[in-house]
C-alpha cells in the first residue's frame, strides 16, 4: 500500500453494515435444513431414554421391539460392545485434564443412567411412528438410585455419581493472581455477598438432527446436520468407529439456530452413524422438542460466594471468592469451560492486582451442561457488577464513577488475567480503551437522564437502569 488512501479503501469494511446474501433465499422457503435431506430407503430412528435421573441398568429385552414388522435394529450397549470391543465416550474439546476421564460420558448408557433423558436404546424402523412404538415394546429394568439433586447435595458425596471416582466434585480450577489474603486481611473496606444463577438453556427454532448415509459398497460415510466443529466432531466419530477420517464426510447444510449448544459432540452424534453402518442404510434422527430439553446441553448454574476489598476512593484492591458450578451428570465436550470462565472472568475489564477464585465442579443427576452463549462470563460478570453496586453504595461513590475509576486504561494493556490452575490457563486482555466506550455508551443510551427515571413510578410501572461491563472474549484455538 502506497498511501493513507489505500489503507482506508482496504478498511472500508470495518464497522460497515455487510448486505446478508441468503435471506431472499431462506424466506422464501428454498433453505436446506438437515430434516429437508432426504435419501432413497431411508430409514428412522428413535432414541430411548431413561425416564430415571439415577439408577442401575438390571436387564434391557429388546425382543418384542425387534419382532415388530418394520423393525430394522434396537441397538443398546451391548450391541455396541459386540461391534467395537467397548462403548465409546464423548471427549473434552477443550480443557481436558487427565482426573476428568472418569466423569466421561459413554455414547450410550452400559450399567448405569444418570440422568432423564440418558440414551439407553436406539431403534431404527421405516418411519419415525413406528420407530417411537417400537420404544414402548423396549423392557428396561433400572434399579433406581438416590438422585443427587443439587451440589450441596453432591458435596456430601451420601449418593455417588461414579463409584470408581469416590467423589461427586470432578475438579477444583483455582484462579490466582497477586497476594489477595495479604490484601483482604489489611484493606479499608471488604464486602462479601452469596449469588446464585439458575440453570438455563438455548431453544432454537430447529432442534438437532442427523443424516447419517452409510456407503457399502465404498465404506464410506456422509453425516448431514453437522454444525459448529465439523472437522473435530469428524476426528471423534472416526476415531470412535475405527474409520479413517477420509473415509467420512459431514455436511453443514443452513441451522435454525445454534447458540453454542448446537455441533457439540453427543451421543446421538456416534448413535446414528453407527445405526446407518450396522443396518447397511441412511438413518435420520430428528429431535422433538421434549428431547431437546432433556437432552440437549444446559449450562449457566451456579453459586457463589464472592468477597471485594477496596480503598476507601473506590480503588480495588482485590477480589476473592468460591463458587461451584452445577455441571450435570457427566463432563462432556466444553463441559470445563463453563467453571474456567467464571474462575478466569471474574474481574472482568477492571484493574483488580490480587485474585483467588475457587470454583468447584459439581456432579448431580441433570442433564450435562456445556456450551451456551459464553458459558461461565455472564455469571462472572452478574456476580461481580451486582457486588460493585453494593461496594459504591457503601463507599458513598456514584456507581457509574466506581466502575470509571477501576477499568483497565489503554496504556496497562496488556494486562494479564488470573492464571487457572491445574489447566495453567493464561490470557489477557490486549486492547482497547474501555474508557472510551464507556463514556460513548453512556452518551448514547442518554444515561443521564434515564438515570432520574431510577425507581419512579411512571404510567403504573417502574422504571429501573442498571450499568454493567464485561469483556467479549477472543475465539478459541481451531478445534
Amino acid at each position: 500500500m502506497n498511501d493513507i488512501a489505500d489503507v482506508r479503501a482496504a478498511t472500508s469494511a470495518i464497522g460497515a453494515p455487510v448486505e446478508r446474501v441468503e435471506d431472499e433465499r431462506l424466506l422464501r422457503g428454498q433453505g436446506e435444513f438437515v430434516d429437508d435431506v432426504k435419501r432413497p430407503d431411508m430409514l428412522h430412528a428413535a432414541v430411548l431414554r431413561s425416564p430415571l435421573a439415577h439408577g442401575r441398568i438390571r436387564s434391557i429385552d429388546v425382543s418384542a421391539a425387534l419382532a415388530m414388522p418394520g423393525v430394522h435394529a434396537v441397538i443398546t450397549a451391548a450391541d455396541v460392545m459386540f461391534e467395537l470391543g467397548a462403548v465409546p465416550v464423548i471427549p473434552q474439546r477443550q480443557e481436558a485434564l487427565p482426573e476428568l476421564e472418569a466423569f466421561y460420558q459413554p455414547v450410550v448408557a452400559q450399567s448405569k443412567v444418570r440422568y432423564a433423558g440418558e440414551p439407553v436404546a436406539v431403534v431404527v424402523a421405516r418411519d419415525r411412528a413406528l420407530a417411537e412404538d417400537a420404544l414402548t415394546r423396549i423392557q428396561v429394568d433400572i434399579e433406581a438410585l438416590p438422585v443427587v439433586g443439587d451440589c450441596a447435595a453432591a458435596g456430601n458425596n451420601e449418593s455417588l455419581l461414579f463409584e470408581a471416582a469416590a467423589r461427586n466434585c470432578a475438579v477444583t480450577l483455582t484462579a490466582r493472581k497477586g497476594d489477595a489474603e495479604a490484601v483482604f486481611a489489611s484493606a479499608p473496606y471488604t464486602r462479601r455477598e452469596r449469588f446464585r444463577v439458575h440453570r438455563h438453556m438455548a431453544a432454537p427454532m430447529e432442534t438437532r438432527g442427523l443424516l447419517a448415509d452409510w456407503d457399502a459398497a465404498t465404506g464410506r460415510l456422509v453425516v448431514y446436520g453437522a454444525a459448529k466443529t465439523a472437522f473435530r466432531n469428524r476426528k471423534v466419530l472416526a476415531g470412535q468407529l475405527r474409520m479413517r477420517e477420509a473415509d467420512i464426510e459431514l455436511v453443514e447444510g443452513d441451522v435454525g439456530g445454534g447458540f453454542g449448544a448446537r455441533g457439540e459432540f453427543y451421543p446421538e452424534d456416534f448413535l446414528i452413524p453407527f445405526a446407518a453402518r450396522r443396518v447397511r442404510r441412511a438413518v435420520k434422527w430428528i429431535e422433538d422438542r421434549r428431547e431437546h430439553f432433556i437432552a440437549t446441553n444446559h449450562a449457566r448454574e451456579a453459586h457463589c460466594e464472592l468477597e471485594i476489598a477496596c480503598s476507601r476512593d473506590g480503588t480495588i484492591l482485590g477480589l476473592r471468592g468460591r463458587a461451584q458450578t452445577d455441571a450435570g451428570a457427566y463432563i462432556r465436550t466444553n463441559g470445563v469451560t463453563p467453571g474456567r470462565n467464571l474462575a478466569q472472568m471474574c474481574t472482568g475489564p477492571y484493574r483488580i492486582p490480587h485474585v483467588r477464585m475457587e470454583v468447584s465442579l459439581m456432579m448431580t443427576n441433570k442433564t450435562p451442561v456445556g456450551t451456551y452463549r459464553a458459558p461461565g462470563r455472564f455469571e462472572a460478570d452478574t456476580f461481580r457488577e451486582r457486588l460493585l453496586d453494593l461496594a459504591a453504595r457503601d463507599l458513598g461513590i456514584d456507581r457509574v464513577e466506581f466502575r470509571r475509576r477501576n477499568l483497565i486504561a489503554p496504556h496497562e494493556m496488556p494486562y494479564p488475567l488470573a492464571i487457572v490452575m491445574p489447566l495453567n490457563g493464561k490470557t489477557a486482555t490486549d486492547s482497547g480503551d474501555y474508557r472510551a466506550t464507556l463514556e460513548r455508551c453512556l452518551a448514547e443510551f442518554d444515561w443521564a437522564g434515564r438515570a432520574r427515571l431510577n425507581g419512579r413510578l411512571i404510567d403504573g410501572r417502574y422504571h429501573g437502569t442498571g450499568i454493567g461491563c464485561y469483556i467479549e472474549g477472543g475465539a478459541s484455538v481451531p478445534a
